[in-house]
């Protein structure tokens, strides 16, 4: 990846995001798509054209979010945080526990989405057919969404992770084994093996002298191998989770703010320029909640001299675990992007971020 995914939009609380990759991808296809319809149609002109594409860029790329969006609507169907949908160069993923409820649910979880893309392409065809006696782009374009949507389809069904034929394959092997880490090892061996095989077709074309269908084979095929040996390390790495305690990987805690302390003061002091951190609010040694920049600069602004205590976010709605939690545990109720005030007998011990555990994890393989 280049960089942080950017952005896009909250929906029903499920942040989507868009990997800087998906850029390429995204250029690619609206210039393939007017090169194509410019040759086809010349008629529409090129500015004609080139609005076709972008149509059908749009379409492709709703495509690939409706895929990801139903497997975020079937995980929120079985009462599973979805941490997020991100949109990167081979399609998207979205950020859930599925396993949580079981192989059963994940099964469903991963097959809601390669059947929607089954369920687009039989649609786009059919818009393809209606569409036939125009004399624009429209049928051609509604048949090449059509067979990308079912390429889709068939490609994740494919039984090997990260696709979600994988965790298909993963699911039913957990069910009939009782083993989530034994499916975990079958279903990334085989994705492993997938990769292998695209290598091994790319090397084929390309001795064939079809360069840009083996630079693709092989890139795919890249994607494939290092998502089905990365999901074999993670075996390993549940595994250490599940041993570790939190206080074998918690950071040290970040400054405490004193209650009594005026709003004006702990600004300047504790929050200005650290305008997206949260800062642990404490009476005595107790603590009682946290602070932010934004809550105390939004009392603050009418008051400068009011306490800190006024302007708090109480314990209970933060996230707080003790040194002696399980980390796997802990891990999943933090997510991604979350931390958690460590806390031994109301007194601050430290700081766990699931980053912190992950480098706990690794360190000890």
């Amino acid at each position: 990846m280049l960089g942080r995914p950017w952005k896009l939009a909250t929906i029903r609380g499920v942040p989507v995001l868009v990997d800087p990759s998906w850029v390429w991808i995204a250029a690619l296809v609206t210039y393939s798509l007017w090169a194509r319809f410019e040759a086809l149609h010349p008629q529409v002109g090129q500015v004609g054209a080139l609005a076709f594409a972008l149509l059908g860029s749009f379409l492709f790329f709703g495509a690939v979010f409706l895929h990801e969006g139903a497997h975020a609507v079937a995980a929120r169907s079985y009462d599973i945080e979805v941490q997020g949908i991100t949109l990167v160069l081979f399609g998207g993923f979205t950020s859930a526990r599925a396993d949580a409820r079981g192989p059963m649910p994940a099964f469903v979880i991963a097959a809601v989405g390669p059947a929607t893309s089954l369920a687009l392409a039989g649609l786009f065809w059919m818009l393809s057919r209606l569409s036939e006696g125009s004399a624009t782009p429209m049928p051609g374009l509604f048949g090449y969404l059509g067979w990308v949507n079912l390429f889709m389809a068939v490609f994740n069904v494919l039984p090997g992770l990260p696709l979600d034929g994988g965790r298909m394959l993963r699911a039913l092997i957990w069910r009939v084994s009782g083993r989530r880490e034994t499916a975990t090892r079958v279903a990334a061996w085989v994705g492993m093996g997938l990769g292998a095989l695209l290598f091994g077709l790319a090397a084929f074309e390309l001795s064939r002298g079809e360069t840009f269908q083996a630079v693709w084979l092989a890139i795919i095929g890249s994607f494939i191998l290092q998502g089905a040996r990365a999901s074999d390390r993670y075996v390993g790495i549940e595994r250490r989770l599940s041993a570790g305690r939190v206080a074998d990987a918690m950071e040290p805690p970040p400054p405490a703010i004193p209650a009594e302390l005026s709003l004006s003061e702990a600004l300047d002091r504790f929050l200005r320029g650290h305008e997206a951190e949260t800062f642990p609010v404490v009476e005595g040694e107790r603590v009682i909640g946290v602070i932010s920049f934004g809550s105390a600069r939004e009392l603050g602004a009418t008051d400068p001299l009011r306490p800190v205590r006024e302007a708090t976010v109480p314990l209970d709605r933060v996230i707080v675990v003790g040194p002696q939690e399980p980390l796997d545990a802990v891990t999943e109720r933090l997510g991604t992007e979350r931390a958690a005030l460590v806390l031994e007998d109301g007194r601050l011990v430290g700081l766990i971020t699931a980053g912190a555990a992950y480098r706990w994890a690794l360190a000890g393989r």
